[in-house]
């Protein structure tokens, strides 16, 4: 008997049908759904603490958590750029990936009709088509049981008194090339000077550790004194019984900020609309500001108690100063190179 012919027809229709369950599957299990892209670990559930549940779920937002790195989930937004509906309706990424992103054409650019909460957003937080979730500036940091006269300034860890006592975790080569730019130029993009400082503080016996967490022992154990990292961390080793304090740089502190994207083609745009707004909440913000000293992106957020305290800004007010985004994404991948040959291995 011969078999029946496949005509274009019956392949759309097979096709149709095929799709129809995961279609009816997503629309049945909830009014709106929400698919985010995210970290892992204390992220994600703080999320669902202050996010999902608190806010969304009583809206009648389903929120589907999305876990894994970065890098793939980058990855996933260039692969998936010619399909009309992606698989993700929100990524999280840091601001220079979403500064790249954004000018791939893979994200959309919100408007505060979309995210009314924008208008709240700090002005030296916002990018074109990213959404600033939580931030923290790089400070420095002593151990004040040891130390008497702490440094003020990245200058300082150049005085022979430190010399085999500073400390840095080697993932943070381009944000302390950006501070050692600062230092020098008053700019975070003057890199040859940058790397010139930065070998006249390995030649005064720069420590570097592997990982963030390895640095808060080293300075408990009397291995370093001082070193640079962001104050987000220094709020949440303070509070598991470390020695650090830190210092604003009167140069000027670097600002590291972590947020979302919206992707141009993800599957529920009002729901990611609706998350990106939540976000953004005071209550959402306090929470993570309580639980991982990060710093609220919005105006509207005030703190109070213990992290009040440990988060609040110096008098005079601190010179707060963002990467230059554009020049940065071009410079990341020569940076991480000189660095690695350099500083981490040289």
């Amino acid at each position: 008997m011969p078999e029946p012919a496949v005509t274009r027809r019956t392949l759309l229709a097979g096709s149709a049908l095929l799709a129809a369950p995961a279609i009816l599957s997503r629309r049945a299990h909830a009014a709106e759904r929400c698919v985010v892209g995210t970290w892992g670990g204390d992220y994600a559930r703080l999320l669902r603490e202050n996010i999902d549940e608190p806010i969304l779920k009583p809206a009648g937002v389903e929120v589907v958590q999305d876990v894994g790195d970065e890098s793939p989930r980058v990855s996933k937004l260039y692969a998936q750029r010619a399909l009309p509906r992606g698989t993700d309706d929100i990524a999280c990424v840091n601001a220079t990936t979403g500064y790249r992103v954004n000018a791939a054409g893979l994200v959309d650019d919100l408007t505060e009709q979309q995210v009314p909460n924008l208008k709240y957003v700090r002005r030296e937080l916002r990018i074109a088509g990213f959404v600033p979730h939580i931030f923290s500036a790089q400070v420095l940091l002593y151990n004040p049981a040891t130390v008497t006269n702490p440094p003020h300034s990245l200058a300082d860890f150049l005085d022979p008194q430190w010399k085999g006592k500073v400390g840095v975790i080697a993932p943070a080569g381009p944000w302390l090339l950006q501070a050692a730019s600062l230092l020098e130029t008053d700019t975070t993009t003057d890199f040859d000077k940058a790397k010139a400082f930065m070998l006249k503080l390995r030649a005064n016996g720069l420590r570097m550790y592997p990982e963030t967490d390895n640095l808060a022992p080293a300075f408990k154990s009397g291995e370093i004194d001082v070193g640079m990292i962001w104050l987000a961390r220094d709020v949440m080793w303070q509070n598991a019984g470390f020695p650090v304090q830190a210092i604003w740089p009167k140069e000027g502190a670097l600002l590291y900020v972590s947020g979302m994207v919206m992707p141009k083609n993800a599957p529920d745009k009002d729901a990611a609309h609706k998350y990106m707004n939540a976000l953004l909440e005071p209550a959402a913000q306090q929470g993570f500001a309580a639980h991982m000293g990060y710093l609220p992106t919005v105006t509207d957020a005030p703190l109070s108690g213990k992290i009040a305290e440990q988060l609040a800004f110096p008098k005079p007010a601190p010179k707060l100063v963002p990467p230059d985004y554009a020049v940065l994404s071009k410079a990341l991948p020569d940076l991480n190179d000189w660095w690695l040959k350099n500083m981490q291995n040289g």
